[in-house]
């Protein structure tokens, strides 16, 4: 199959082009810029210049294209529309990638007891309502002839990045803090990157027009991740915090999003339909002897590390799951 993929060069895009060029499919690219576009070229997924503003030409990418694997965000509904406006009556596979932070609880580092499965009938938190009503629109969507898939990844980790756990690195790097949010108790379920690309594939060959699968395969507290990152960095503990202290240190919708919530999920239906075994390390173990102390350990003193605080593009994240 010749797939479009949107965020070709980000986190997720990355690895997920990558897989399915290894299964026998022909990969293009959205990509905005020229280093990008010569990024792509070198693995050998064809670059496509524009952004997910540029409406013509998601449009023609997508019709040329025998399905669409959407990596670039899950807060974009314009572009999401766009695809489901041009595909519609063409029977072309389209996969959105959305999130568990629809699961977002707001719950200021306390556990929630509750394990969402897909069928569990969910009101989202107003701020990610929006996110949430787009899958809902791209699963209803199989309804006017696209091939529609909603899949829904945890905290993603591996290779030394991610959305969140860099981020968080950071910021205990340059403020000598790593925090967590009052007893840090929530937690979010996590899904190591290899593993996740193999279930777009598993997805893309398996996954029944109209479904929408969380992917998960461990979860862990917010507060043990911020006293693995504490270790990594060399501080001697990690810091509960105010909700507004990491507010200001990390910016507040995206605390209350990705730190300070539970985003707790059952991934048994993709096991079960997809044929997924997640097979990846423990997140945990990954911070504390794997690919994050590979790259961003340090054994000096930490405040010294400010300087080493890594900017290679291949490090940043795709925009939030």
């Amino acid at each position: 199959m010749h797939i479009f993929v949107t965020g070709a060069t980000g986190y997720i895009g990355q690895a997920v082009s990558q897989r399915l060029l290894q299964a026998g499919h022909s990969v293009s690219g959205l990509v905005r810029s020229e280093s990008g576009a010569k990024a792509l070229l070198s693995r050998g997924i064809a670059p496509i210049r524009g952004g997910l503003d540029d409406m013509e030409v998601l449009q023609t990418a997508a019709l040329a294209a025998d399905a669409v694997v959407d990596t670039a965000t899950a807060d974009h509904a314009e572009s999401t529309q766009v695809f489901l406006s041009v595909l519609a009556g063409t029977g072309k596979k389209y996969i959105r990638t959305s999130g568990t932070g629809v699961y977002t609880d707001l719950a200021q580092g306390e556990l929630n007891p509750t394990v969402f499965t897909e069928s569990i009938n969910h009101i989202p938190a107003e701020i990610v309502a929006t996110r949430y009503a787009t899958d809902l629109a791209v699963i209803d969507a199989a309804n006017s002839g696209i091939h529609t898939v909603v899949l829904r990844p945890s905290m993603i980790f591996g290779d030394g990045a991610s959305e969140q756990l860099p981020l968080l690195i950071r910021q205990a790097i340059t403020s000598g803090r790593s925090l967590y949010v009052g007893r840090g108790e929530n937690r979010w379920a996590n899904v190591y990157i290899a593993d996740l690309a193999e279930a777009y594939l598993l997805a893309l060959d398996k996954a029944p027009a109209g479904s929408v699968y969380n992917l998960a395969a461990g979860e862990a507290r917010m507060g043990d991740i911020a006293q693995a990152i504490a270790r990594l960095v060399g501080l001697k503990a990690a810091e509960s915090c105010a909700p507004e202290v990491a507010y200001a240190a990390l910016g507040q919708r995206w605390v209350d999003v990705a730190i300070s919530s539970n985003s707790r999920v059952d991934s048994a239906k993709a096991r079960a339909e997809l044929g997924w075994n997640p097979a990846g390390p423990d997140l945990l173990d990954d911070l504390g002897s794997g690919s994050y102390k590979r790259i961003w350990a340090y054994k000096g003193d930490p405040h010294d590390h400010v300087q080493a605080v890594h900017s290679d593009d291949q490090l940043q994240a795709a925009d939030p799951h």
